[in-house]
């Protein structure tokens, strides 16, 4: 490859982008690579499912069934939780999801990726109320500026998900869903400072009726930061974040068997960055670069009813835009304009036959990902999938599900996939054995097919990424239910995958492999103290042998949390160990790289609140009380220690 100089970073395109392309003596797929699939679940949660939240999930179906009787690996994170551990950017809660493996680069807006059972980040999918959020362009969803505003849950599908999702869904599905007014009248404000000049706010102003409910929420964050750099090799200029995001959510009920919603989100983000690529060997140089971004989501939906609620028909229209730019001492120096526009149709009917209870399930769903930048002019990509899915339980105890898909691309092949699941109740030992198997396709990016910069030349001949894998795992729950674990085997494999050669890229014959377990404990140790453990030991291999970069062997994470003060007080420990970890370190000027070792590290945070009265909750935190000096990439410091108090007025 030649010495010309390196284009600077665009914000829509991870770093890895560039340094998975530069030839290397090692195959690790560090890649950018964008995950495009979403659903229409705005409507789907019944009332009943948001009145018990915590017992139901919709991922794994695509309807709302309780969490035992999914054969998928699910974890759900509630607002509860993400309260009481004082959860501010969502990515921090995937931290101790089992499973999961969460990427920061450096500074408080760094690029923060997610790994779900050791697949790469763009092959995550990643849902928003029902919208897709992974970058149109070519690459996986950047968490560093999704604010936990009005987050009500989070639901963690892993395994391959094709079947009901889609492209990109090969590790698996993060789906996050927000809250909707449910009180006549509803208000809040919040807000919150600390360390490196950190403040943060957020308002909400609600109201539901029967026939309407809507909300209208927005929060603001800025921070000064710390270097993106790490400060042990050389850079110590601090690069800090401010983003700014506007929510409303809605949903209209002109007859008991009709429903309109509509969701809008808008972010404004700027996020200053040093101008290098992590794992860069040379000396770090700091500067004054930032990347301004700005990302809106909006979503429509109708959810009609027939034959008393047994037939239901979602019809939805989303689409998503991604504008963003780097900035140079103020000059701008890369534009990127990206968006995908989706249009779907599921119909669900559910009938019962002596002791079967059934659900099928027909979904639809046509879309089109577009994109320009300054290296590149309009190009875009398109894809329509049909599939079925059908899901039956025998005597409450037994529930099977089965699903096919086709679909059909205007650039490359056609894909099938299918997916097969199974749980077993037995009520009598507090047992549940849950099994899955199935396959997943992500197809190319726009990036991957049509270039970048002069350095980067696309393929248009590139063909889906493919995958199967399996899961099993019993569930057991003791001491009158208070005491619960669920232990999980899961292995998957990827073929045909896209890597770089030269100045572009190919598919690649061969699996890459990644296996593991993943243990979750749920403990009410007392009636004022509980436990979260999770681990997961996940081993990798791209199709030479080699460690996938960035997948720690192990990781684990505790969280104790103490009620005290007749439950007006509680106060939050948690604990999250990552193990050794590979990445790679390369020379920019002559491109040559090479394995390097990321050392394990421990974190702990504390967090406390106390309700004052009906209205007033204070609360405040430490973030890496220890000021452990740790790396998550290369060449990236992890999150520095700070301090943050806050209140919160709810009217």
């Amino acid at each position: 490859m030649d010495d010309e100089p390196v284009p600077p970073v665009p914000p829509m395109i991870l770093f890895r982008e560039r340094v998975r392309l530069m030839p290397r003596p090692h195959l690790f797929t560090c890649r950018l690579l964008p995950s495009l699939t979403a659903l229409s679940l705005l409507s789907s949660v019944t009332a009943t499912a948001q009145q018990d939240l915590p017992e139901v999930v919709v991922t794994a179906t695509r309807v709302p069934i309780p969490a035992e009787q999914s054969g998928s690996a699910i974890t759900v994170i509630t607002r509860e939780d993400l309260e009481q551990r004082q959860i501010r950017v969502v990515a921090d809660a995937l931290r101790d999801v089992p499973g999961a493996t969460v990427s920061h680069s450096g500074g408080a807006g760094g690029i923060t990726e997610v790994y779900l059972r050791g697949a790469e980040s763009n092959q995550t999918l990643v849902l928003i109320d029902g919208v897709e959020v992974n970058n149109p362009e070519g690459g996986a969803f950047d968490f560093s500026s999704l604010l936990d505003l009005e987050v009500e849950r989070i639901e963690v599908l892993r395994g391959p998900q094709s079947v009901l999702w889609g492209s990109s869904a090969m590790g698996g599905v993060i789906n996050i869903i927000t809250r909707r007014a449910d009180q006549p009248l509803q208000a809040s404000a919040q807000i919150e400072g600390g360390s490196f000049s950190t403040g943060q706010g957020s308002a909400s102003l609600g109201s539901r009726g029967d026939r309407y409910d809507a909300l209208l929420s927005g929060s603001w964050f800025r921070t000064d930061g710390w270097s993106s750099g790490s400060s042990w090799r050389g850079n110590s200029e601090d690069d800090g974040l401010r983003v700014g995001t506007v929510m409303f959510k809605g949903g209209f009920r002109p007859r008991e068997d009709l429903e309109l919603s509509l969701i809008e989100r808008y972010t404004d983000s700027r996020s200053d960055f040093d101008a290098f690529l992590g794992g860069d060997i040379r000396p770090v140089v700091d500067s004054d670069e930032r990347a301004d971004n700005r990302q809106n989501l909006l979503r429509l939906q109708g959810k009609f009813t027939l034959l008393d609620g047994a037939w239901e028909h979602l019809l939805g229209a989303s689409r998503y835009d991604m504008n963003g730019s780097t900035l140079n001492t103020g000059v701008e120096t890369f534009d990127s304009k990206s968006h995908s526009n989706q249009f779907d149709y599921q119909s669900n009917y559910f009938f019962s036959t002596a002791d079967a209870d059934h659900t099928l399930t027909f979904l639809v769903k046509n879309k089109e990902d577009v994109a320009s930048n300054t290296y590149f002019a309009r190009n875009s990509i398109r894809n329509t999938g049909v599939g079925l899915h059908y899901d039956i339980g025998l005597s409450e105890q037994l529930f099977l599900t089965a699903g096919a898909r086709h679909d059909f691309n205007d650039r490359f092949d056609d894909s099938n996939t299918y997916r097969l699941t199974a749980a077993y109740l037995w009520p009598d030992i507090g047992g549940r054995l849950h099994t899955s198997y199935g396959t997943a396709v992500k197809n190319p990016t726009l990036t991957e097919l049509f270039g970048f910069s002069g350095d980067f030349q696309g393929n248009p001949d590139l063909q889906p990424e493919k995958s199967h894998g399996y899961d099993l795992g019993w569930e057991q729950t003791l001491l009158d239910q208070r005491l619960r674990l669920d232990l999980s085997v899961f292995d998957n494999r990827t073929d045909n995958i896209i890597v770089g050669a030269g100045r572009s890229v190919i598919n690649l014959s061969g699996d890459s492999k990644s296996r593991g377990a993943e243990l979750s404990v749920n403990a009410e140790l007392s009636t004022d103290l509980s436990a979260i453990l999770a681990y997961t030991y996940t081993h990798t291999e791209d199709p030479q042998g080699q460690e996938l970069s960035r997948r720690p062997r192990h990781r684990a994470s505790l969280n104790l949390n103490y009620r005290a003060l007749e439950n007006r007080a509680d106060f939050n420990l948690a604990v999250r160990y990552s193990g050794s970890a590979t990445d790679l370190a390369y020379d920019s000027e002559t491109f040559a790289s090479f394995p390097v070792k990321l050392d394990s590290f421990t974190v702990v945070n504390l967090a406390a609140r106390y309700q004052v009265d009906d209205h007033w909750r204070l609360f405040g935190r430490i973030d890496n009380v220890f000021n452990k000096e740790y790396e998550e990439v290369f060449g990236y410091s992890g999150i520095e220690r700070g301090v943050y108090l806050g209140a919160r007025y709810q009217f």
